[in-house]
């Protein structure tokens, strides 16, 4: 499901959202899917549910929606 706009206003600031461990600005490698090995920076909130889609900024210039669980840190 799509986030409210008041989930949406307290991911942006940093503030727990339920079920969303990866924050804002995190820079994240994709462990799986069509753009596995990639680098890139969490931009927004996607979609909330079991497991929650992240819009990731790639260093590629591609923006990605991908699921948290698809995430690990990419801390440099």
């Amino acid at each position: 499901m799509k986030p409210t706009p008041e989930q949406y206003s307290a991911y942006l600031s940093h503030q727990p959202v339920a079920g969303v461990t990866v924050a804002h600005g995190t820079q994240v490698r994709i462990a799986g899917g069509a753009h596995a090995g990639e680098v890139g920076e969490v931009s927004s909130l996607a979609e909330l549910g079991d497991d929650p889609r992240l819009l990731v900024q790639l260093e590629s210039g591609i923006e990605a929606v991908v699921a948290q669980s698809q995430l690990e840190s990419a801390a440099r």
